[in-house]
Protein backbone atom coordinates (compact mmCIF):
# COMPACT_ATOMS: atom_id res chain seq x y z
CA UNK A 1 0.00 0.00 0.00
CA UNK A 2 2.83 2.41 0.89
CA UNK A 3 4.67 1.57 -2.35
CA UNK A 4 1.49 2.16 -4.34
CA UNK A 5 0.91 5.50 -2.57
CA UNK A 6 4.54 6.50 -3.24
CA UNK A 7 4.09 5.70 -6.93
CA UNK A 8 0.91 7.81 -7.05
CA UNK A 9 2.69 10.74 -5.37
CA UNK A 10 5.68 10.41 -7.72
CA UNK A 11 3.41 10.24 -10.78
CA UNK A 12 1.46 13.30 -9.59
CA UNK A 13 4.69 15.21 -8.99
CA UNK A 14 6.02 14.37 -12.45
CA UNK A 15 2.73 15.39 -14.06
CA UNK A 16 2.75 18.69 -12.18
CA UNK A 17 6.36 19.32 -13.23
CA UNK A 18 5.46 18.55 -16.83
CA UNK A 19 2.48 20.90 -16.73
CA UNK A 20 4.58 23.66 -15.18
CA UNK A 21 7.24 23.24 -17.88
CA UNK A 22 4.68 23.37 -20.68
CA UNK A 23 3.00 26.39 -19.06
CA UNK A 24 6.20 28.43 -18.78
CA UNK A 25 5.81 32.04 -19.89
CA UNK A 26 8.64 33.61 -21.91
CA UNK A 27 9.32 37.35 -22.22
CA UNK A 28 11.76 38.62 -24.81
CA UNK A 29 12.58 41.97 -26.42
CA UNK A 30 13.12 42.89 -30.06
CA UNK A 31 14.48 46.04 -31.68
CA UNK A 32 16.26 47.06 -34.88
CA UNK A 33 17.03 49.63 -37.58
CA UNK A 34 19.26 51.94 -35.51
CA UNK A 35 20.41 54.22 -38.32
CA UNK A 36 21.16 57.72 -36.99
CA UNK A 37 24.83 57.96 -37.99
CA UNK A 38 25.88 60.73 -35.59
CA UNK A 39 27.54 60.93 -32.18
CA UNK A 40 24.21 62.01 -30.70
CA UNK A 41 22.51 59.08 -32.40
CA UNK A 42 25.01 56.65 -30.89
CA UNK A 43 24.30 58.00 -27.41
CA UNK A 44 20.59 57.52 -28.00
CA UNK A 45 21.23 53.91 -29.04
CA UNK A 46 23.22 53.30 -25.85
CA UNK A 47 20.34 54.77 -23.84
CA UNK A 48 17.92 52.49 -25.70
CA UNK A 49 19.96 49.48 -24.61
CA UNK A 50 19.67 50.61 -20.99
CA UNK A 51 15.91 50.93 -21.34
CA UNK A 52 15.72 47.38 -22.68
CA UNK A 53 17.69 46.22 -19.62
CA UNK A 54 15.07 47.82 -17.37
CA UNK A 55 12.44 45.53 -18.93
CA UNK A 56 14.48 42.47 -17.88
CA UNK A 57 13.66 40.25 -20.88
CA UNK A 58 14.93 36.68 -20.89
CA UNK A 59 16.73 37.48 -24.13
CA UNK A 60 16.79 40.21 -26.79
CA UNK A 61 16.94 39.96 -30.58
CA UNK A 62 18.30 42.75 -32.77
CA UNK A 63 16.44 42.51 -36.05
CA UNK A 64 18.97 44.11 -38.42
CA UNK A 65 20.44 47.34 -39.86
CA UNK A 66 23.12 48.90 -37.69
CA UNK A 67 23.53 51.91 -40.02
CA UNK A 68 21.61 54.03 -42.49
CA UNK A 69 22.35 55.10 -46.04
CA UNK A 70 25.83 56.47 -45.44
CA UNK A 71 29.16 54.82 -46.32
CA UNK A 72 29.82 51.30 -45.04
CA UNK A 73 32.45 52.00 -42.39
CA UNK A 74 34.03 50.01 -39.61
CA UNK A 75 32.94 52.73 -37.19
CA UNK A 76 29.25 51.90 -37.58
CA UNK A 77 29.89 48.24 -36.80
CA UNK A 78 32.10 49.11 -33.81
CA UNK A 79 29.44 51.42 -32.42
CA UNK A 80 26.86 48.64 -32.79
CA UNK A 81 29.15 46.33 -30.82
CA UNK A 82 29.26 48.93 -28.03
CA UNK A 83 25.44 49.11 -27.99
CA UNK A 84 25.03 45.34 -27.87
CA UNK A 85 27.63 45.05 -25.09
CA UNK A 86 25.29 47.16 -22.93
CA UNK A 87 22.59 44.47 -23.06
CA UNK A 88 22.69 42.62 -19.75
CA UNK A 89 21.06 39.40 -20.91
CA UNK A 90 21.61 37.38 -24.10
CA UNK A 91 21.46 39.31 -27.40
CA UNK A 92 20.97 37.59 -30.77
CA UNK A 93 21.99 39.53 -33.90
CA UNK A 94 20.30 39.24 -37.32
CA UNK A 95 21.92 41.07 -40.29
CA UNK A 96 20.18 43.71 -42.37
CA UNK A 97 21.05 45.02 -45.82
CA UNK A 98 22.59 48.43 -45.14
CA UNK A 99 25.83 47.12 -43.65
CA UNK A 100 26.71 44.61 -46.35
CA UNK A 101 24.46 43.89 -49.39
CA UNK A 102 24.15 47.62 -50.16
CA UNK A 103 27.85 48.41 -49.74
CA UNK A 104 28.57 48.33 -53.49
CA UNK A 105 25.93 50.95 -54.23
CA UNK A 106 26.71 54.59 -55.04
CA UNK A 107 27.52 56.59 -51.93
CA UNK A 108 28.18 53.51 -49.79
CA UNK A 109 31.96 53.40 -50.37
CA UNK A 110 32.42 50.80 -53.14
CA UNK A 111 33.12 47.99 -50.68
CA UNK A 112 33.08 44.27 -51.42
CA UNK A 113 29.79 43.23 -49.77
CA UNK A 114 31.11 39.77 -48.84
CA UNK A 115 34.09 41.36 -47.08
CA UNK A 116 31.64 43.51 -45.10
CA UNK A 117 29.58 40.42 -44.26
CA UNK A 118 32.69 38.61 -43.01
CA UNK A 119 33.38 41.54 -40.65
CA UNK A 120 29.81 41.40 -39.34
CA UNK A 121 30.20 37.72 -38.59
CA UNK A 122 33.56 38.22 -36.91
CA UNK A 123 32.25 40.91 -34.55
CA UNK A 124 28.56 40.10 -34.09
CA UNK A 125 28.06 36.36 -34.62
CA UNK A 126 30.12 34.34 -32.14
CA UNK A 127 30.34 30.61 -32.65
CA UNK A 128 27.77 28.60 -30.70
CA UNK A 129 26.42 31.42 -28.55
CA UNK A 130 24.74 34.80 -28.49
CA UNK A 131 26.10 38.24 -27.73
CA UNK A 132 25.21 40.14 -24.54
CA UNK A 133 26.70 40.21 -21.07
CA UNK A 134 25.18 36.81 -20.30
CA UNK A 135 25.34 34.85 -23.58
CA UNK A 136 23.10 31.85 -24.13
CA UNK A 137 23.97 28.80 -26.24
CA UNK A 138 22.59 28.69 -29.78
CA UNK A 139 22.25 25.94 -32.34
CA UNK A 140 23.68 27.43 -35.53
CA UNK A 141 23.26 26.30 -39.11
CA UNK A 142 25.69 23.53 -40.00
CA UNK A 143 26.27 20.98 -42.75
CA UNK A 144 26.28 22.23 -46.34
CA UNK A 145 25.36 25.77 -45.24
CA UNK A 146 27.55 26.13 -42.17
CA UNK A 147 28.92 29.51 -43.30
CA UNK A 148 25.53 30.97 -42.35
CA UNK A 149 26.08 30.68 -38.63
CA UNK A 150 23.93 33.82 -38.16
CA UNK A 151 21.04 31.41 -38.78
CA UNK A 152 20.41 30.26 -35.23
CA UNK A 153 17.82 28.31 -33.26
CA UNK A 154 16.94 27.88 -29.59
CA UNK A 155 14.02 26.79 -27.40
CA UNK A 156 12.50 28.61 -24.42
CA UNK A 157 9.26 27.80 -22.64
CA UNK A 158 8.31 25.16 -25.22
CA UNK A 159 8.50 27.74 -28.03
CA UNK A 160 11.01 27.36 -30.88
CA UNK A 161 12.90 30.50 -31.96
CA UNK A 162 14.79 30.77 -35.25
CA UNK A 163 16.72 33.50 -37.09
CA UNK A 164 17.05 33.72 -40.86
CA UNK A 165 19.55 35.84 -42.80
CA UNK A 166 17.00 37.57 -45.01
CA UNK A 167 17.75 41.30 -45.38
CA UNK A 168 15.77 44.12 -46.93
CA UNK A 169 16.27 45.38 -50.46
CA UNK A 170 14.43 42.44 -52.03
CA UNK A 171 16.46 39.98 -49.97
CA UNK A 172 19.69 41.61 -51.15
CA UNK A 173 18.90 41.28 -54.87
CA UNK A 174 18.49 44.15 -57.33
CA UNK A 175 17.90 43.83 -61.10
CA UNK A 176 21.39 45.05 -61.97
CA UNK A 177 23.19 43.42 -59.10
CA UNK A 178 26.15 41.04 -58.92
CA UNK A 179 24.36 39.34 -56.05
CA UNK A 180 22.04 36.76 -57.58
CA UNK A 181 24.36 33.76 -57.07
CA UNK A 182 24.91 34.79 -53.45
CA UNK A 183 21.17 35.19 -52.95
CA UNK A 184 20.38 31.75 -54.37
CA UNK A 185 22.70 29.99 -51.94
CA UNK A 186 21.57 32.05 -48.95
CA UNK A 187 17.91 31.56 -49.89
CA UNK A 188 18.40 27.79 -50.03
CA UNK A 189 20.12 27.93 -46.64
CA UNK A 190 17.24 29.94 -45.16
CA UNK A 191 14.60 27.56 -46.49
CA UNK A 192 16.48 24.53 -45.17
CA UNK A 193 16.91 26.21 -41.77
CA UNK A 194 13.24 27.13 -41.48
CA UNK A 195 12.31 23.54 -42.31
CA UNK A 196 14.66 22.40 -39.54
CA UNK A 197 12.79 24.68 -37.15
CA UNK A 198 9.49 23.18 -38.30
CA UNK A 199 10.90 19.74 -37.57
CA UNK A 200 11.92 20.79 -34.07
CA UNK A 201 8.43 22.12 -33.41
CA UNK A 202 7.09 18.68 -34.27
CA UNK A 203 9.82 16.76 -32.41
CA UNK A 204 9.28 18.52 -29.08
CA UNK A 205 5.54 19.18 -29.55
CA UNK A 206 6.22 22.91 -29.21
CA UNK A 207 3.39 25.35 -28.60
CA UNK A 208 4.61 27.99 -31.05
CA UNK A 209 7.32 29.24 -33.38
CA UNK A 210 8.98 32.67 -33.68
CA UNK A 211 10.87 33.53 -36.88
CA UNK A 212 13.23 36.56 -36.86
CA UNK A 213 14.53 38.18 -40.05
CA UNK A 214 15.21 41.71 -41.26
CA UNK A 215 13.57 42.33 -44.64
CA UNK A 216 9.92 43.20 -45.12
CA UNK A 217 8.89 40.41 -47.56
CA UNK A 218 6.08 42.41 -49.19
CA UNK A 219 3.07 41.28 -47.19
CA UNK A 220 0.82 43.60 -49.21
CA UNK A 221 1.64 41.72 -52.43
CA UNK A 222 -1.31 39.37 -51.95
CA UNK A 223 -0.90 37.68 -55.33
CA UNK A 224 2.78 36.79 -54.73
CA UNK A 225 4.33 38.37 -57.78
CA UNK A 226 7.92 37.23 -58.37
CA UNK A 227 10.18 38.56 -55.62
CA UNK A 228 13.17 37.16 -53.78
CA UNK A 229 10.90 36.50 -50.76
CA UNK A 230 8.41 34.31 -52.61
CA UNK A 231 9.88 30.93 -51.52
CA UNK A 232 9.96 32.06 -47.90
CA UNK A 233 6.36 33.27 -47.95
CA UNK A 234 5.25 29.99 -49.48
CA UNK A 235 6.97 28.00 -46.74
CA UNK A 236 5.39 30.21 -44.07
CA UNK A 237 1.94 29.96 -45.61
CA UNK A 238 1.56 26.33 -46.56
CA UNK A 239 3.91 24.15 -44.49
CA UNK A 240 3.57 26.68 -41.68
CA UNK A 241 -0.18 26.13 -41.56
CA UNK A 242 0.34 22.37 -41.38
CA UNK A 243 2.30 22.74 -38.12
CA UNK A 244 -0.90 23.63 -36.30
CA UNK A 245 0.73 26.13 -33.92
CA UNK A 246 0.83 29.95 -33.87
CA UNK A 247 3.76 31.43 -35.81
CA UNK A 248 5.10 34.91 -35.09
CA UNK A 249 7.17 36.56 -37.85
CA UNK A 250 9.32 39.44 -36.56
CA UNK A 251 11.10 41.84 -38.92
CA UNK A 252 12.24 45.42 -39.44
CA UNK A 253 13.36 47.15 -42.65
CA UNK A 254 10.46 49.51 -43.39
CA UNK A 255 10.47 51.29 -40.02
CA UNK A 256 6.77 51.17 -39.19
CA UNK A 257 5.72 49.54 -35.94
CA UNK A 258 2.97 47.10 -36.90
CA UNK A 259 1.18 44.05 -35.49
CA UNK A 260 -1.22 42.28 -37.83
CA UNK A 261 -2.03 39.13 -39.80
CA UNK A 262 -0.98 40.18 -43.32
CA UNK A 263 -0.12 36.89 -45.03
CA UNK A 264 -2.53 35.73 -47.73
CA UNK A 265 -2.44 32.45 -49.60
CA UNK A 266 -1.75 32.66 -53.32
CA UNK A 267 -5.44 32.95 -54.18
CA UNK A 268 -5.25 36.50 -52.79
CA UNK A 269 -8.44 35.95 -50.77
CA UNK A 270 -7.67 33.49 -47.97
CA UNK A 271 -5.82 34.80 -44.94
CA UNK A 272 -3.13 32.71 -43.21
CA UNK A 273 -4.57 33.00 -39.70
CA UNK A 274 -1.80 30.92 -38.16
CA UNK A 275 0.72 33.75 -38.70
CA UNK A 276 1.08 37.06 -36.87
CA UNK A 277 3.53 39.72 -38.07
CA UNK A 278 5.41 42.11 -35.79
CA UNK A 279 7.42 44.89 -37.40
CA UNK A 280 9.65 46.73 -34.93
CA UNK A 281 10.35 50.45 -34.58
CA UNK A 282 12.96 51.95 -36.92
CA UNK A 283 14.96 55.16 -37.25
CA UNK A 284 14.22 58.01 -36.66
CA UNK A 285 11.92 56.46 -34.05
CA UNK A 286 13.56 54.48 -31.28
CA UNK A 287 11.90 51.81 -29.26
CA UNK A 288 11.58 48.15 -28.49
CA UNK A 289 8.82 45.61 -28.16
CA UNK A 290 8.49 43.10 -25.35
CA UNK A 291 6.79 39.94 -26.55
CA UNK A 292 5.22 37.54 -24.06
CA UNK A 293 4.59 33.94 -25.06
CA UNK A 294 2.06 32.62 -22.54
CA UNK A 295 0.52 29.18 -23.17
CA UNK A 296 -2.58 30.26 -21.23
CA UNK A 297 -3.19 32.94 -23.89
CA UNK A 298 -5.32 31.51 -26.76
CA UNK A 299 -3.25 33.63 -29.20
CA UNK A 300 -0.02 32.61 -27.37
CA UNK A 301 1.69 35.95 -28.09
CA UNK A 302 1.03 39.39 -26.60
CA UNK A 303 2.98 42.63 -27.07
CA UNK A 304 4.11 45.70 -25.14
CA UNK A 305 5.60 48.44 -27.33
CA UNK A 306 7.88 51.04 -25.73
CA UNK A 307 8.84 54.09 -27.78
CA UNK A 308 11.88 55.91 -26.37
CA UNK A 309 12.01 59.67 -26.93
CA UNK A 310 15.22 61.69 -27.08
CA UNK A 311 17.81 60.74 -24.44
CA UNK A 312 15.34 58.99 -22.12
Amino acid sequence: MIDQLARIILFSTLCAASLNASAQTVRFAVFGDIQEETAVGHQKDLALAERINEAEPEFTVFIGDIQGGGPCTDQQREEAVAVFERIEGPLVFTPGDNAWTDCLLRGKGDWDPLERLAKLRDDLVPVGKSLGQKPMPLTQQDGDYREYRENARWVKGNVVFVTLHMPGGNNGVYPDRYAFDEYERRNNANLAWLQRAYQEVEDIDAQGLVVFFHGNPGWDDIYWRATAYRDFKSLLAYEGAELGVPILAVHGDTHEFTIDKPLMFTDGRTRADHLTRLEVFGSPERGYVVVTADPRNPELFSFTAVEVKGHE
